[in-house]
C-alpha cells in the first residue's frame, strides 16, 4: 500500500515537472516570437525611412539605390528646351534624379552600376566620376564624387513615353500668374529631405525677346523690367514679400514661392516649396 502511494506521488511529481517545463518553453518561445516581431517592425521601419523621400514611380526594382542609407532628394524632370541636350543626346527628355547617402565607396558605387548595365554607354572623353549605360528600357547615369558619401542616379524614361504634362502635378499649387512673354521649357516635381520634409515644384520659362523692330540698334522693350514691374504690383502685398536683386519671393497658402529673373540666361525660374503634407 505504501509502495502504491509512493508510486502515485512520484508520478504526480513527474507530471508536474513536465507541465512546468512545457509552460516555460511556451513562454520563452512566445517571448522569442515577440522579440522577432519587434525586430521585424524595427527593420521595416528603418527600411521605410530609407525611402521616405523617394518618389512613387521611381523604378527601384530595375535601378536600385546601391547601399542606400537614406534619400536626400528625388525629383522628376521634364525638359523640352531645344537648347538643352541630355547626357544621351536627347532634346526632349524625362528623367528621375535621385540624390542619396550611400555606404559604398566611390569605386564600389561606380563598379556596381557598371555591372548592372545591360550595355555601357561609352564616350571618348568620359567623366571618371560617372558611369552611363542601359538597364532594360531605361538609360541610366550614376555618379559619386569621392569626397562625400553621396550618390547621384538619373534614370531616363524611353523617348516614346515623353510628354510635357507632369504626372506629379495633380495637386500643383497655381500661385503664379503666367505672362504671354513666357514660354515654358522645363518643369519638375520633387521630395526634399530637409526642413521636416518638403515638396518642390519648379518650372522655367524662356522670355520672348521682342527684338529691334525699329532698327535703331537697341531692343525696343526691356522685357525683364516689364515683367519685374508687373509681378511686383501683383505680389507686393503677399505675406513675407521680398525683392532682392533678381529674386522675388513671398508666401501663400503654406507655400514659399520664389521667382528668379535671370536676364543673362534669358529665363524666369519659378520655385514653389511647401511642407510634405501640403
Amino acid at each position: 500500500m505504501n509502495n502504491k502511494k509512493k508510486y502515485i506521488t512520484v508520478v504526480g511529481i513527474l507530471i508536474l515537472l513536465i507541465l512546468l517545463l512545457f509552460i516555460s518553453v511556451k513562454f520563452l518561445d512566445r517571448g522569442s516570437t515577440k522579440n522577432e516581431d519587434i525586430n521585424s517592425l524595427n527593420n521595416t521601419s528603418d527600411e521605410k525611412l530609407k525611402f521616405d523621400y523617394l518618389l512613387d514611380g521611381y523604378p527601384e526594382a530595375d535601378v536600385p539605390l546601391y547601399k542606400i542609407r537614406e534619400v536626400s532628394s528625388s525629383k522628376y524632370y521634364i525638359n523640352f528646351d531645344p537648347k538643352n541636350i541630355s547626357y544621351f543626346d536627347d532634346t526632349n527628355y524625362t528623367y528621375y534624379n535621385v540624390v542619396f547617402y550611400t555606404d559604398a565607396s566611390q569605386s564600389e558605387f561606380l563598379s556596381y552600376y557598371k555591372e548592372l548595365f545591360d550595355k555601357e554607354y561609352v564616350e571618348e572623353y568620359a567623366n571618371t566620376e560617372m558611369v552611363k549605360g542601359y538597364v532594360g528600357k531605361y538609360r541610366v547615369t550614376a555618379a559619386h564624387y569621392g569626397s562625400e558619401d553621396t550618390g547621384y542616379v538619373q534614370v531616363y524614361l524611353p523617348n516614346d513615353e515623353f510628354t510635357k504634362d507632369n504626372k506629379y502635378f495633380v495637386n500643383y499649387p497655381d500661385l503664379f500668374e503666367e505672362d504671354s512673354m513666357l514660354v515654358e521649357h522645363e518643369n519638375s516635381y520633387g521630395l526634399l529631405n530637409q526642413a521636416g520634409g518638403q515638396t518642390e515644384y519648379t518650372r522655367y520659362f524662356t522670355v520672348i525677346d521682342s527684338g529691334d523692330r525699329d532698327k535703331d540698334g537697341q531692343d525696343d522693350v526691356d522685357e525683364f523690367s516689364v515683367l519685374i514691374s508687373k509681378y511686383e504690383n501683383i505680389y507686393k502685398d503677399k505675406l513675407n514679400y521680398t525683392m532682392e536683386g533678381e529674386r522675388m519671393s513671398w508666401e501663400d497658402g503654406g507655400y514659399k514661392i520664389t521667382v528668379s529673373f535671370s536676364k543673362n540666361h534669358g529665363r524666369v525660374y519659378l520655385n514653389i516649396r511647401g511642407g510634405i503634407n501640403e
